[in-house]
């Protein structure tokens, strides 16, 4: 053997005694007791039998007992809400313990942070069991337990997250309900009262597909609907991040500021459920009817550090903290800035004729319907447009208004020279036409006008392209 290679084995075994030896000063300290390779069952309790439950964590000590109808209750403070769910969780997470590595025979617990334990737990159940959870291993995923047998036992490190939990984690917090059948959502703040309606084919805008409408004293006004949708779904959607008193006294709403809320939310719903009524089906079974109630929720926003804001139902003793979004979204919230972002949104389908102004001249436009079926017998409908009987193709660039996006807003401008105006005929009661123009503005924008208001500012060399491809259409 050579004397390369007789050196190439010597550093593998020193390699794997190195190894080893890591391993074991792991799982013994000082060298103390010895290791088993095979997982064991090494705690087992049976949680019918479990009476009280007693956790320390973060220097806060929690003692629950259960009453003579087997439910958790918190006696320090009969008052509290406790969500059952939490020590449930608890008591089965103590049901069967097993450990990865057992170190027999320690004599010094503070090797292994369980002399001042992470977490001390005492749950009585056929007799009173005392467990520590001490310091995470070196080799990450477990942590070092003690059952007071004199060894200590290397287990799953997620049974602290069970019991790393302090008195207001383990709160009831009250139900928000599931908001969908909206009526109205009503949002007041220092800066004034913002009132949006939900109604469909209202016949309150031009077009149906607006649902969503700002009340105000001089009637309704469309919103654009994406904007109205997530501005509803920030409320619909609340959940609360923690609750930090559950029955809150004049002062401390004071501190939290919801004796004066810096917003309140007020939303209108339908709650449709299914009643059992006195009669039965063929089968002996219960009929049911299907009920609708009208239901308010009101919410109260308070202080807000920019990430976390106070919070609470209307008239509720509970104070939450949630999530900064939702109060960015809340407190920011009015009308004008909800406006359509549309140039326009026509429902072709309700569109009967097309009359166009352009260098000075009139030029009236009727649309037909024309059906195509293909050889699988699939129809088709295409929109045709005419000007005296004759066919014009201008379905492409009344295509082209609908994708035009807006570039700005000015409220106040007045329209300059006038690019085109298109004024459409529509099989609608309340708005049987709708006239869309476009003014010059500046060199790079056109001001649009939607009947008689002015307010969005599009690309005005997109507005050109349209305008140089209608011209042609109309003139050749």
């Amino acid at each position: 053997m050579t004397r390369g290679r007789k050196l190439g084995l010597l550093l593998l075994a020193l390699a794997a005694l190195l190894v080893l030896t890591i391993v074991v000063m792991e799982l013994a300290p000082d060298g103390e007791g010895t290791e088993e390779a095979t997982a064991v069952t090494i705690f087992t309790l049976d949680p019918d039998q479990v009476t009280s439950l007693t956790w320390q964590y973060e220097e806060e000590t929690i003692s629950l007992e259960k009453d003579q109808e087997n439910n958790w209750t918190y006696p320090a403070d009969a008052a509290f809400p406790l969500d059952q769910s939490y020590p449930d969780a608890m008591v089965q997470a103590l049901k069967e313990i097993q450990a990865a590595k057992t170190i027999e025979n320690v004599e010094d617990l503070s090797e292994y942070g369980l002399e001042d334990a992470v977490c001390s737990i005492t749950v009585q159940g056929e007799k009173e069991y005392q467990l520590a959870i001490g310091e995470e291993t070196g080799l990450g995923g477990q942590r070092y337990l003690s059952i007071g047998d004199g060894n200590v036992y290397l287990v799953d490190a997620s049974l602290l997250d069970t019991f790393a939990l302090g008195l207001y984690d383990i709160v009831e917090k009250e139900t928000i309900p599931s908001m969908t059948d909206l009526r109205g959502v009503q949002i007041t703040t220092n800066a004034g009262t913002l009132e949006m309606e939900y109604q469909e084919d209202s016949g309150l805008a031009y077009s149906d597909q607006y649902t969503w409408f700002w009340k105000t004293d001089g009637g309704y006004t469309a919103l654009d609907t994406d904007l109205a949708e997530s501005l509803v779904q920030n409320i619909t959607g609340l959940t609360w991040n923690s609750c930090v008193e559950y029955q809150a006294s004049a002062d401390d709403r004071g501190r939290s500021g919801l004796d004066k809320p810096a917003a309140t939310v007020t939303v209108r719903y339908t709650e449709t459920s299914q009643v059992e009524t006195n009669e039965t089906d063929e089968n002996g079974e219960p009929v049911y009817e299907t009920q609708q109630t009208d239901k308010t929720f009101v919410l109260e926003l308070g202080d807000y550090d920019g990430d976390t804001c106070y919070a609470r139902l209307g008239g509720s003793s509970m104070v939450y903290q949630v999530d900064g979004t939702l109060c960015d979204a809340i407190l920011a919230a009015n009308g004008t800035d909800l406006l359509p972002q549309d140039v326009i949104l026509l429902d072709w389908s309700q569109v009967t004729g097309v009359e166009i102004q352009l260098d000075g001249e009139a030029y009236a436009l009727e649309k037909t319907v024309q059906e195509t079926t293909d050889e699988d017998g699939a129809t088709t409908e295409t929109y045709v447009y005419q000007r005296d009987g004759k066919t014009v193709e201008i379905t492409d660039a009344l295509d082209r208004l609908q994708e035009l996006e807006p570039t700005g807003s000015d409220a106040n401008a007045a329209g300059n020279k006038t690019e085109i105006v298109f004024t459409f005929q529509q099989d609608n009661a309340s708005y049987p036409a709708v006239e869309l123009a476009f003014y010059q503005y500046d060199s790079s924008s056109c001001l649009v006008g939607l009947n008689g208001e002015t307010r969005l500012l599009v690309d005005r060399d997109s507005v050109l392209e349209i305008v140089d491809t209608v011209r042609e259409l109309l003139t050749e």
